[in-house]
C-alpha cells in the first residue's frame, strides 16, 4: 500500500515515518508535504493509497485538502495533538485517526485493520465530516453508520432509540427505518450530543425529544414509534429529572 504523509511538523513526520518503515513493511512513502498546495501536488502526481492528514497545518486547514478531492480515491488516516471537537467529526464520519504523539503498537493495528477491510470513503461521508464540521454550536449533525456493506448517512434529529444487539447496534428512525450498524452502543453514546441522546439502560440510548410516556411499573418508555425501551434502576431518577424538563 502506497501512502503520503501530510503535516507541517517535521518531527511528527520522522516518527510517524520511522515507524512505518520499521514496523509496517506494506507501506510504501511515497513522500511527504508541509501544507495543503504541496500535499494537492504530491497526492495529484503519486496518487496514493493513503494518506496521513494533520488536523492543523500552519494557518490552514487539514480539511482544506478535500476542496481538492471532493471523492478523494484514497482511504485518510487523520493525526491530530488536540481538537477534540474534531476527533468528534472525524468519529461520526467513520474515519480513522490516530492521537500525537503515534505511538507503535496503534500505528500497527491501523494498518493491518486498513488492509483487512475493503471499504473506500464516499464523498459523501466527506460530506458528513464537513458539514459537523461546520455546525454552528459545534454539535454533531448528521452521522454516517457503517453496516457489513456500506454505509447509511442520516441526520442524528431523525434517530428516535438505539438498542444494543451484542456487538452491534440496532437504530430506529421517524421514516420507520432501521439499521444495524457495526459500531457497538457506546461508540455512539460518544458521538450523540447528551442533552437530546440519553443512555437510559446498558442496552438502550433514546432519543428524549421522542419520548411519549414513562410506565412507572414496568421501568420503561413509550417511544414515538410506540417501541418499549428499558430504563435501568440505576438511571430513573436522572430520566426522570430530564423527562420533566423535555
Amino acid at each position: 500500500m502506497n501512502c503520503v504523509i501530510v503535516d507541517d511538523d517535521k518531527g511528527c513526520i520522522d516518527a510517524l515515518a520511522g515507524i512505518i518503515k520499521v514496523y509496517c513493511p506494506q507501506l510504501t512513502i511515497l513522500g511527504t508535504a508541509a501544507n495543503i498546495a504541496d500535499a494537492v501536488k504530491l497526492i495529484s502526481n503519486t496518487a496514493p493509497q493513503l494518506v496521513f492528514l494533520d488536523v492543523e497545518i500552519k494557518n490552514e486547514s487539514g480539511f482544506d485538502l478535500f476542496n481538492y478531492f471532493p471523492s478523494p480515491g484514497f482511504e485518510v488516516v487523520f493525526t491530530t495533538a488536540h481538537e477534540k471537537y474534531a476527533l468528534k467529526a472525524i468519529k461520526s464520519s467513520c474515519y480513522d485517526f490516530l492521537l500525537k504523539p503515534v505511538n507503535i503498537p496503534e500505528i500497527v493495528s491501523l494498518v493491518s485493520k486498513l488492509e483487512n477491510e475493503t471499504k473506500q470513503n464516499s464523498g459523501k461521508n466527506i460530506n458528513v465530516l464537513l458539514d459537523n464540521l461546520k455546525a454552528k454550536d459545534k454539535s454533531i449533525e448528521k452521522i454516517a453508520i457503517p453496516s457489513a456493506d456500506g454505509y447509511s448517512f442520516i441526520n442524528i434529529s431523525e434517530i428516535i432509540s438505539l438498542e444494543a444487539d451484542g456487538k452491534y447496534t440496532k437504530l430506529s428512525t421517524e421514516a420507520n427505518n432501521k439499521f444495524l450498524s457495526t459500531k457497538n452502543i457506546g461508540e455512539f453514546e460518544e458521538l450523540l450530543p447528551a442533552d437530546i441522546f440519553f443512555r437510559a439502560h446498558k442496552s438502550w440510548i433514546i432519543n428524549l425529544k421522542h419520548v411519549r410516556k414513562f410506565l412507572k411499573a414496568e421501568n420503561q418508555v413509550l417511544l414515538s414509534n410506540n417501541t418499549l425501551a428499558e430504563v435501568s434502576t440505576r438511571k430513573k431518577d436522572e430520566f426522570l429529572k430530564l423527562f420533566e424538563r423535555a
